[in-house]
């Protein structure tokens, strides 16, 4: 089975989790301010969780790859950076042969090599990690969520 269509079910959940958080957030903006212990503030996490899909579908890609980059204030902005990755990442799902894959490539800033599929994995498990922070730490602050966040009862794979 090709790679891309494997990371394409993960995508897609990851698009309908962020949907529904961008939905949230707009309901309760009150909630973006929030200071965290990992984060000056909620607001700054989801750009931090956007920022690096961003950074890391250019990186795969071959295109400049910064993470201090994306400049982004609003909710439309900070959630239009995953977005612009979600779409890099699409098309590269569809080219990418094997081989690119299997590819590694340099992650100087912490001197790590490693292959194309291990950066998608990392990106896509990296956002999965912080939105389970924030979902639990915005319960603990009154602001409960009306949808589970399970991979299981997402649209993914159906």
């Amino acid at each position: 089975m090709n790679a891309g269509i494997q990371f394409e079910e993960l995508l897609a959940y990851t698009e309908e989790e962020s949907r529904r958080w961008k939905q949230f957030l707009r309901t309760h903006p009150q909630a973006l301010g929030l200071p965290l212990d990992i984060a000056e503030s909620v607001r700054e996490l989801v750009k931090h969780i956007f920022a690096v899909e961003l950074f890391f579908a250019n990186l795969v890609t071959g295109k400049k790859a910064d993470l201090n980059q994306p400049t982004a204030t609003t909710l439309d902005e900070i959630f239009g950076l995953g977005e612009r990755a979600a779409s890099v990442y699409r098309d590269f799902f569809v080219r990418a042969s094997p081989e690119q894959w299997a590819e590694k490539l340099e992650l100087s800033r912490i001197g790590v090599r490693a292959s194309r599929r291990k950066m998608v994995t990392q990106a896509l498990t990296h956002s999965m990690r912080h939105w389970a922070q924030i979902a639990t730490f915005l319960r603990q602050q009154g602001f409960k969520q009306d949808w589970r966040h399970d991979f299981l009862v997402s649209k993914a794979m159906e």
